[in-house]
């Protein structure tokens, strides 16, 4: 069966994934307003970028029951910051409610969650995993592996030469989909690079779009308009 997210990354024109700084309605229609392909919240989390703490499901459950009924592209949900967690939260609740799949970095994915059937999954890497690693998750049920390999120190600097030519190594050495978050701060012209060095997807969030409906919308129309443009 075809996921959602499944047809967001055979998109050639690089996709733009908006990771919300926080789980509210205005916030997700600004970004759903603007043309995102696809929107991320998050629960159970501590979010460093934001600088958020995200609760339990149902905290928020009435806002993603009326961004599922709003919005008709892939919904992702990170589940979780801590291994011993993520199992127990409750992903057919979360299916229910309206989200495609699930995020979390690889080193918080246990065996359980590999076998679930009733989300998507995606990972993430970060700068201590080894890039030639990458060809061996195309054996697992993945649908796309996020590269968030910037150290912690150097998040919202503009995107440079090494950046791009980490991303190339990840490219070369796996055939999954690869989504770049905007841990830097990018800006129209970086997107034309990350298309053109076959990335598949760009998950924007807090660092490049702000945390007010404003900024989010001028952002994500300015970058829609940008790729609507290019050759």
């Amino acid at each position: 069966m075809i996921n959602r997210l499944d047809e967001l990354l055979a998109n050639p024109n690089l996709p733009i994934v908006v990771s919300l700084p926080e789980n509210k309605l205005e916030l997700a229609e600004a970004a759903i307003e603007a043309g995102a392909d696809a929107l991320k919240f998050h629960i159970h989390v501590n979010h460093r970028a934001s600088g958020n703490v995200f609760h339990g499901l149902e905290e928020y459950r009435d806002v993603f029951t009326a961004v599922r009924e709003k919005f008709d592209g892939p919904i992702g949900i990170v589940i979780g910051d801590e291994i011993n967690k993520v199992n127990e939260v409750d992903l057919q609740a979360l299916k229910e409610v309206g989200f495609d799949y699930y995020s979390l970095y690889a080193k918080h994915v246990t065996s359980k969650l590999l076998l679930q059937d009733q989300l998507a999954q995606t990972v993430a890497v970060d700068d201590q995993f080894d890039p030639t690693h990458a060809k061996a998750l195309e054996v697992l049920n993945l649908k796309a592996l996020e590269i968030s390999i910037v150290k912690g120190e150097n998040y919202g600097s503009p995107l440079h030469l090494e950046d791009i030519v980490a991303y190339i190594n990840y490219r070369k050495n796996t055939d999954l989909p690869l989504i770049v978050p905007s841990q830097k701060k990018l800006v129209s012209s970086d997107l034309k690079v990350l298309r053109d060095i076959g990335m598949n997807a760009v998950m924007v969030g807090a660092v490049t779009i702000g945390k007010t409906k404003e900024s989010i919308y001028q952002t994500i129309s300015e970058f829609k308009a940008y790729l609507a443009n290019l050759n």
